[in-house]
């Protein structure tokens, strides 16, 4: 039962905070700031949570980077966006609204993967889904705010080349170091974030880059 509460509870909150950041009146540095600490202090309590469980012999390390996945790659952004240069930082806010919609689906539906699969409430996995929820509710106080402008195209599509060229990297380092860098394996079985759509790493990533355009086109008319 814990587990479904669990689920209720982040959509309680996400309809709450909707309200609260659409009508919230504080400083917006203040609030960039609580935002950004509290994804630091969750996001850091999630990886002490997986070292102490598995150990030190099964650490993967290159999985804890912020490169291990999407999801850290913009947690680490936002943590460090308060101290970027006003030229990139207005890039980074406005990918950080884009990933809204996006973060928000993959939090609730990371949760309720874990109930089925194992009829069971972690903490570290609630925490990880509440981050996803969190993250998607800055996204949309970064705009409510008026620190982001959708109406502007240059930084719009500033944002998407800059989350498309990092995941371009990502794709060049792991053909050279058979690593899985935001998801995508480019050896053995082609996956992307575990799943084998095609036995083809080039079609794997060619589905990869569209799925991510057309994610963050849609977080820009969400």
């Amino acid at each position: 039962m814990l587990y479904w509460l669990s689920l209720l509870s982040l959509v309680v909150f996400y309809a709450l905070g909707i309200i609260f950041v659409s009508k919230c009146k504080m400083n917006t540095k203040i609030v960039n700031l609580i935002f950004a600490t509290t994804i630091f202090i969750l996001y850091s309590y999630c990886l002490v949570h997986i070292y102490n469980s598995v150990g030190i012999k099964d650490w993967n390390f290159l999985n804890a980077l912020p490169t291990g996945n999407a999801s850290p790659f913009l947690y680490t952004l936002t943590c460090v966006s308060i101290c970027l240069p006003k030229k990139i930082k207005k890039y980074v806010y406005t990918l950080i609204s884009l990933a809204s919609l996006p973060m928000v689906l993959a939090g609730l539906i990371s949760c309720v993967g874990y109930i089925l699969r194992d009829y069971a409430f972690h903490l570290h996995i609630f925490i990880d889904a509440f981050l996803h929820v969190f993250l998607s509710l800055y996204g949309v106080y970064l705009v409510k705010s008026k620190q982001v402008d959708l109406n502007n195209t240059k930084n719009v599509l500033g944002a998407m080349i800059l989350m498309i060229s990092i995941a371009i990297m990502m794709v060049i380092l792991n053909l050279i170091f058979a690593t899985s860098f935001f998801g995508l394996s480019m050896y053995g079985n082609h996956s992307i974030y575990n799943m084998v759509l095609v036995d083809s790493s080039i079609v794997s990533a060619l589905i990869y880059f569209i799925g991510l355009c057309i994610v963050l086109n849609i977080g820009y008319f969400y």
